[in-house]
C-alpha cells in the first residue's frame, strides 16, 4: 500500500507520502523525501497514529512552537525496517511505540531520573523532525519502546496517552479507596480514569459534554459520568461518588474549570493538572490556600510509565480499543482533523491508519 521506493542495491526506501501540515488549518497529503536513520537511530514504519490535543493545536495554528511546515503526529505503532550504525537493543523487525520526544541523558534532570523534565529535549514535529503522519519517521532509542508480538497495532498507538494519564494519576500515589473526579472525559481524561483503575482507586465519575462522552467514560471503566450539557457538572459527580473527591484531575483546559476541581476537592485533597491551556487561566487561590489542596502540575510520561502500560496490554488487563471513535486512512488527514476541530460533533480518538489497510484494524467496530 505505500508508495516509497528503495534505491537500487539498498532495502531502504527512498520516497514516502505524507500528510503536511502546510498552513493554519491546511494539511496536504503528499510524496516526501524518506528520512535515514543516522548512527545509532531506528527507521520505523507507521503503521497507526492518533491525532492528539497537540496535533488540534498547531493545525490551529495556537501551538506554542509547533508551526507550519511540519508533518505532525506522535501517538503512534511501526515497524523497525532499518538500524544506523550502531545502534542497541532493537533489531529490524520489532514493533514499537514511542515517546513524544528524546531526552538528553545528560542534564540535571536527566541525571536525576526525570527524563520527561529534560531541559534541552527534541520533540517530533519540530525543527525539521518528521511525526508519525507519515509512512516513516526516525526516533532515537532512548524514546523508542518494544510491543509485544501480536499487539494490535492500534493499542500499540494507544500507549503514549496511556502513559501520560498513568504519570499524572501516580503523582498522587496508590489508590488506597479514594474518590477520584475527573474533568474531561477525551482521550487523556479516560487515560486518566484507566490508571486510576489500575492503580486502585475506589470510584471514579468523569465530567464533559454530551452523552457520547458519558457512554464512552462508562464503557471504560467510569462509575458515574455528569454532563456539563446539563448544568453545573459537580453536584451531581459529587452525588456519585458520595462526598468530595479526594482526588480531582483537569484534563480539558476549558473556562471554569479550576474553579470545578476546587468545588469538587474535599479540605487537604489533591488536585492534578495534566491538560495544557491556551491561554493564561485563573485560579482562586484563596480557596486553594483556605482549603490546603496540593496541586500536581503533571507533564507527559517516563519510561517506567510505557512500560507498565505496555505490561499491562501484554496481558490482556486493558480494553482501550473502545477509545477510538474514528478511523480514517492518512490520506484523509485533513478530513480527520476538520472533524476533530469542530465543537458539535463528538468524537474519542481519531485514529489514522498509515501503512496498512484501516479494514484490518477495526475488523468492524468503530466508525
Amino acid at each position: 500500500m505505500t508508495s516509497d521506493s528503495a534505491a537500487p542495491g539498498t532495502t531502504e526506501p527512498t520516497t514516502m507520502k505524507a500528510a503536511v501540515l502546510t498552513g493554519r488549518r491546511t494539511i496536504a497529503h503528499q510524496d516526501a523525501a524518506a528520512p535515514e536513520p543516522g548512527p545509532g537511530e531506528l527507521l520505523v514504519r507507521v503503521a497507526a497514529s492518533g491525532i492528539c490535543g497537540s496535533d488540534l493545536a498547531a493545525y490551529r495554528g495556537t501551538h506554542p512552537y509547533k508551526r507550519a511546515p511540519a508533518v505532525l503526529g506522535h501517538e503512534f505503532s511501526g515497524t523497525v525496517v532499518a538500524l544506523g550504525a550502531g545502534t542497541d537493543g532493537f533489531a529490524v523487525g520489532d514493533q514499537v511505540c514511542s515517546a513524544a520526544f528524546s531526552h538528553c541523558d545528560a542534564c540535571a534532570e536527566c541525571l536525576r531520573g526525570a527524563p520527561h523534565l529534560c531541559t534541552r529535549k527534541l520533540n517530533l514535529s519540530h525543527l525539521d523532525w518528521t511525526g508519525s503522519f507519515a509512512e516513516l519517521l526516525v526516533l532515537r532509542p532512548n524514546m523508542a519502546h518494544r510491543l509485544p508480538p501480536g499487539l494490535h497495532p492500534v493499542a500499540g498507538a494507544l500507549v503514549e496517552p496511556l502513559s501520560i494519564g498513568l504519570h499524572a494519576v501516580r503523582l498522587v500515589g496508590e489508590g488506597a479507596g479514594r474518590r477520584v473526579l475527573v474533568l474531561g472525559s477525551g482521550t487523556i481524561g479516560l487515560s486518566c480514569l484507566v490508571a486510576a483503575r489500575q492503580l486502585g482507586h475506589a470510584a471514579v465519575a468523569c465530567v464533559d459534554v454530551g452523552p457520547e462522552k458519558g457512554r464512552l467514560a462508562l464503557r471504560m471503566g467510569a462509575d458515574a459520568y455528569a454532563d456539563a450539557r446539563e448544568g453545573d457538572p459537580v453536584p451531581a459527580a459529587l452525588e456519585a461518588l458520595g462526598g468530595p473527591a479526594d482526588v480531582v484531575v483537569i484534563a480539558a483546559g476549558y473556562p471554569g474549570v479550576t474553579d470545578q476541581a476546587l468545588r469538587a476537592v474535599r479540605p487537604g485533597g489533591d488536585i492534578v493538572i495534566v491538560s495544557y491551556f491556551e491561554d493564561r487561566h485563573p485560579v482562586d487561590l484563596n480557596t486553594l490556600v483556605g482549603r490546603e489542596v496540593t496541586v500536581h502540575g503533571s507533564a507527559l510520561s517516563t519510561p517506567r510509565d510505557f512500560t507498565e502500560v505496555i505490561d499491562l496490554l501484554a496481558t490482556g488487563a486493558l480494553d482501550v480499543l473502545p477509545m477510538v471513535t474514528h478511523h480514517f486512512p492518512l490520506a484523509d488527514a485533513g478530513p480527520a482533523l476538520r472533524l476533530m476541530d469542530r465543537a458539535d460533533v463528538p468524537t474519542g480518538k481519531i485514529m489514522l491508519h498509515v501503512t496498512t489497510d484501516q479494514d484490518e484494524f477495526t475488523n468492524g467496530w468503530g466508525q
